[in-house]
């Protein structure tokens, strides 16, 4: 890994920078209704093409779809929305699958990494055999009576974690070697993506974040 560029980021006030953007390695994905101060200033960090979409009507980009830079997860889109997002991901090689359930906030609910999927508990077996089968990746369920939202108390980058210091490092025994901190963001907040996302490049963090929670994200992902 290469040292990364970092940013403290808000939109409109808000730290949860997470729920309205998706980024790998190749691509970023944004609402409509970010500005292009905003846009800029989030290309000069993770330095790949940015796209301003809506998902399902809405900036939830973040809260709506999860992925790495083979494939993303989608709910069922607006055939406009698909029609973009198809445009934007066959430019970049990266594979769409559509997932049917009706806990369709994938972003919230699933963290993919680069050869297995942390799926919230409270999905069935029949979802999660499909999303095996459909996605040729290992499916790993993590969380606990508390907190569920897996997708939203874990992020990868580059195929390694940062993730919620409330989830139990039982659920983890066989990622351990790929987990690289533990902690909170936004000044307390276990719902880590919501609070850093990045790529190979660098890194953005909710504004709210401590100078202790900067570094150990900053020390984890470097």
């Amino acid at each position: 890994m290469t040292e990364k560029k970092i940013s403290l980021l808000e939109f409109e006030n808000n730290p949860n920078i997470g729920i309205y953007l998706f980024i790998n390695d190749k691509f970023c994905l944004i609402g409509k209704e970010i500005s292009e101060e905003k846009k800029k200033e989030i290309e000069n960090i993770i330095d790949v093409p940015i796209y301003k979409i809506s998902i399902l009507g809405t900036e939830l980009i973040g809260i709506f779809l999860a992925g790495n830079n083979e494939k993303i997860f989608i709910p069922e889109l607006l055939n406009e929305e698909y029609n973009k997002l198809k445009e934007i991901t066959t430019e970049h090689n990266v594979e769409i699958i559509t997932l049917n359930d009706k806990m369709n906030t994938y972003g919230n609910n699933l963290c993919v990494g680069d050869k297995e999927i942390l799926v919230s508990k409270d999905y069935n077996n029949n979802f999660l055999k499909k999303l095996e089968k459909v996605s040729k990746l290992k499916i790993i369920s993590i969380g606990n009576e508390n907190f569920k939202a897996t997708g939203a108390l874990c992020q990868a980058i580059e195929g390694k974690y940062f993730v919620s210091q409330e989830l139990d490092e039982k659920d983890f025994k066989p990622i351990i070697k790929k987990i690289l901190g533990v902690g909170t963001i936004n000044s307390g907040s276990n719902y880590i993506s919501s609070g850093v996302i990045g790529n190979k490049n660098g890194l953005l963090i909710g504004s709210l974040s401590s100078t202790i929670e900067i570094q150990n994200l900053f020390d984890a992902f470097n």
